[in-house]
């Protein structure tokens, strides 16, 4: 039985990897939960897996939940950080899931690296924010939970020394087919109206300014060990290719598969073991018509925005992300236009002086500077 713990258990990364272990029998014990605000989720969770010890990512969050019942103080671990922490050193799982959002996630990946933990990764900011940190050593742990990412070491499997370029793929979110001027007015509920992904909302806005995709190209460089200039994309509106990779006789192998988040959870779950996918899989009358086009960097300067930082490298990165946490917050709030967002990492990038990481703290330093930066300069952002 593998002991798993999981951190965002509430989100939809977290809920997908719960319905999968409940179709497995015992072939898992939920040994912990990590949340953030979702106390109402968690609580249910925390009924479905008696054993299971727990953390909350905020004070506020916890008190209320023990308040609710007080009998749930012996299974908590105390909030943020440090509960995360102590939660993982005390359960000493075999397999981290880290499906939290943002940087938050970035302090128990290295926390499981200590422990010895294999790390269901899909927590894109650890690798985008501090991919100069993980040593070949620390990578053997990484299990890719992104689909493209997934997807690749799937194609990589047997051929890493002969692949010479892999190409993620973008379906190009919900306005593919508009201008990008056109996108100043456009509502939270039209930016996470993902076409053909459920994802949580902070992801849905990445993607609808390909942002994401560019995150994407840092993890890959990361976990693949690839140079940036073999790294492509291109836009597959039908979200069935998630990856191709290149060899080096010039052909070309592709990996298809539903656009389902289960199939690579469920692969992280039993990895490095293969097994029968119990929901829907590809009909082959579904392959008749597969779009492929060329990425226009034109139309996404959050994509720009995103390989010029990895190309600048050192705290870049973690500047890049901070400034996208802090401008997706408030558009969600309502507080400032979609295409604000671009303008705002841009802001954030230009006055960054960039600095080598040479350990955590450099890129949590990096973090807060762009966060300050923003906060002092846009008054709307309040507590975003």
């Amino acid at each position: 039985m593998k002991r798993v713990v999981i951190l965002g258990s509430t989100g939809s990364i977290g809920r997908s990897a719960i319905e999968i272990i409940d179709q497995t029998g015992d072939d898992f014990e939920v040994s912990g939960l990590v949340a953030g605000k979702n106390i109402d989720e968690l609580e249910k969770q925390l009924v479905m897996y008696p054993r299971s010890k727990f953390a909350v990512g905020y004070d506020d969050a916890l008190n209320r939940l023990l308040a609710r019942d007080g009998t749930l103080g012996k299974r908590a671990f105390g909030s943020g950080s440090s509960g995360i922490e102590n939660l993982l050193r005390e359960t000493q799982p075999d397999l981290v899931i880290n499906a939290l959002v943002g940087i938050s996630g970035l302090l128990p990946t290295f926390t499981a690296f200590d422990l010895g933990c294999s790390v269901a990764i899909a927590n894109k900011e650890t690798l985008v924010t501090a991919g100069e940190l993980i040593t070949p050593q620390r990578a053997e742990h990484l299990i890719p939970v992104d689909s493209e990412h997934f997807s690749i070491s799937r194609c990589l499997d047997g051929y890493r020394d002969e692949a010479t370029e892999i190409v993620l793929t973008a379906s190009g979110g919900p306005f593919y087919r508009r201008k990008y001027h056109e996108l100043a007015d456009v509502s939270v509920e039209d930016v996470l109206d993902h076409p053909t992904w459920k994802m949580g909302k902070k992801v849905s806005v990445d993607s609808a300014h390909l942002l994401n995709k560019g995150l994407e190209v840092i993890e890959a460089h990361w976990l693949f060990r690839f140079p940036y200039r073999s790294i492509k994309v291109l836009i597959h509106p039908q979200s069935i290719i998630h990856s191709i990779v290149r060899l080096r006789d010039g052909s070309f192998m592709a990996h298809l598969g539903p656009a389902d988040m289960r199939l690579p959870i469920m692969s992280a779950l039993y990895h490095p073991d293969i097994k029968e996918f119990p929901w829907r899989s590809l009909d082959f009358d579904e392959l008749g018509t597969l779009e492929l086009h060329p990425l226009d960097e034109a139309r996404y300067p959050a994509f720009r925005a995103a390989l010029a930082a990895a190309e600048t490298g050192g705290t870049a990165p973690a500047v890049l992300n901070a400034a996208d946490e802090v401008a997706v917050g408030a558009f969600l709030e309502g507080k400032i236009g979609f295409l604000t967002i671009v303008d705002w990492i841009e802001e954030a990038l230009s006055a960054h002086r960039a600095r080598k990481v040479l350990g955590v703290e450099d890129v949590l330093e990096a973090d807060r500077w762009a966060r300050d930066l923003l906060m002092r300069r846009h008054s709307e952002i309040g507590h975003t």
